[in-house]
């Protein structure tokens, strides 16, 4: 049985509650990577979600680009939002005992590609993005089972940020470049070097999705056809 992480961007939409609700209905434990302008709208959404089990990640304050920063602006974007999510923590009565941050876009300060490791030019700025996260107490948990070559090679299991494996493209979906059956059809590709497809049956994965508003028909069914891949979904070990 392949062994499934779920990870969620930018959230918490007006749908939050509804998708965390189908989630504990199918015992699918998941990492919500939260954005600051609607954690600040909906922060009894998250409150909810984490008296149920599930961790509320750090996706920076307002979405930008790591690449377009400088150090001390995304120093900004990371602690704004560190201190929105210990606020949500604090007002659920539950102890902040876990730290995870993701870059939006994948975009570690050198581009979107991180399967290409760091490029020389840009190693200082993704270093200090690095040991800035590790000082306010981030670090990576353990995805256990992941075995893509272009995954080790690239070290990304020592950053402290979490990336991914499988890319659903749910975000094509809901911009209108893609249908539903393309989702799907992504699903039996076989390019894990590209996050696409999961044939492979060596290796976890880490399945990023996204919680847009006005999405929940799609999140529902692309989380079905998931499950009837046989994946069996699991909190990483923190």
């Amino acid at each position: 049985m392949k062994i499934a992480y779920l990870t969620i961007d930018d959230g918490p939409s007006v749908e939050f509650k509804q998708k965390v609700d189908f989630l504990l209905s199918e015992k699918i434990p998941a990492i919500f990577f939260c954005r600051g302008k609607f954690l600040e709208e909906r922060p009894g959404d998250a409150v909810y979600a984490i008296k149920r089990g599930f961790v509320m990640g750090n996706h920076t304050y307002s979405h930008p680009r790591a690449s377009k920063l400088s150090n001390e602006e995304e120093f900004k974007e990371i602690e704004k939002m560190d201190r929105l999510i210990d606020g949500v923590y604090k007002r659920a009565g539950v102890k902040r005992t876990v730290k995870v941050f993701r870059f939006p876009y994948g975009d570690k300060g050198f581009g979107e590609d991180f399967k290409k490791g760091w490029s020389k030019e840009n190693r200082a700025h993704t270093q200090a993005i690095q040991d800035f996260l590790i000082t306010l107490g981030y670090k990576q948990p353990k995805f256990e089972g992941i075995d893509y070559g272009w995954y080790k090679n690239a070290k990304l299991e020592k950053d402290a940020d979490i990336v991914w494996t499988y890319d659903t493209h749910d975000w094509r979906l809901y911009r209108g470049l893609d249908k539903l059956q393309d989702i799907f059809d992504r699903m039996n590709e076989d390019v894990p070097e590209g996050c696409r497809g999961l044939k492979y049956h060596g290796s976890s994965e880490i399945i990023i999705m996204h919680d847009h508003a006005n999405t929940f028909d799609y999140f529902k069914q692309i989380i079905e056809k998931l499950l009837e891949k046989g994946l069996k979904f699991e909190m990483p070990k923190f």
